[in-house]
């Protein structure tokens, strides 16, 4: 007893939950999802043994190079869209002083956060219909003589996931720019630097673990994302998370697993080659860690 008693003296009991947690619900599913992935299931029934020869006709099959480039280039897209807006909207709530504007900026920021990703996918396929009120715009507007398709379009779905994931990446940034040191920026005004260069020499590099945290983060979501695409770009859109849904539907639960196994690996590949070029970007950011 006494020997118990100082082994867990030391023990963080607190742990102890979540770690419960993770394993119930992480760990016991993936090695479900992996062993899945090597039997061979026809109409959810298993009907052979444990077997590489369906990761090896994955790997060979032209069209799951395709669904993955296109997932990933897709993503990508979708990430730099959601920078090139969520930076100025982060450095703007940093650099304003009326704490009425600042709040507003970061009420809209967090107000989609509040809103199910479901019921704005739905508020996007009202407003891109045929008869929504974007078409119905641009039709009053002459720039188009009559309703145009926009819904089940690659389009559609960028814009829909530009609107869901923007927040994921003004968030990290509001939070990291408003620890860039403000001494900093006025030492480079007071050498001579002028308001440009000191954003792009000072600004931008001391931003960089946010943008990092952006980016990873928006990157993640994007690239396992089902909802939206599904909705906005039709069932039969080419993107990895539908192609797994249907083979799910399709009781096709080997192809599913393998397929949703490599996105996994895939997407811990993406975020380690992130986090080294981020990294490499900006060492002097990392130092501590």
């Amino acid at each position: 007893m006494a020997t118990m008693r100082i082994v867990l003296r030391g023990f963080p009991i607190g742990v102890v939950p979540a770690v419960v947690f993770l394993v119930i619900f992480f760990l016991v599913p993936f090695v479900v999802l992996a062993l899945y992935s090597f039997v061979g299931f026809q109409k959810g029934v298993i009907v052979s043994g444990p077997s590489f020869a369906g990761y090896s006709k994955l790997v060979q099959d032209p069209f799951m190079w395709y669904i993955f480039g296109r997932t990933i280039l897709l993503s990508f897209l979708v990430t730099g869209i959601c920078l090139l807006f969520g930076y100025p909207l982060a450095y703007l709530c940093t650099k304003v002083s009326s704490v009425f504007w600042k709040s507003a900026i970061i009420i809209c920021v967090a107000a989609p956060l509040l809103t199910s990703t479901l019921i704005r996918t739905f508020a996007w396929l009202v407003l891109l219909g045929k008869e929504g009120m974007i078409n119905q715009a641009l039709v009053a507007l002459g720039i188009v003589g009559e309703p145009i398709a926009i819904l089940y379009t690659a389009p559609a779905v960028v814009i829909a996931m530009v609107q869901v994931q923007l927040p994921f990446m003004a968030v990290p940034l509001i939070s990291t720019l408003r620890s860039v040191p403000r001494d900093m920026q006025d030492a480079a005004t007071n050498l001579g630097a002028t308001r440009w260069r000191t954003f792009w020499e000072v600004t931008v590099p001391l931003s960089v673990p946010g943008i990092a945290a952006g980016v990873t983060l928006v990157f993640i979501l994007a690239y396992t994302m089902f909802t939206v695409p599904t909705l906005m770009g039709g069932a039969a859109f080419g993107v990895v998370s539908v192609y797994i849904w249907n083979n799910v539907n399709l009781l096709a639960w080997d192809t599913a697993s393998r397929v949703a196994s490599q996105l996994m690996i895939s997407s811990l590949a993406i975020i380690t080659m992130l986090n080294a070029f981020f990294r490499r970007l900006a060492p002097w950011q990392y130092l501590r860690a």
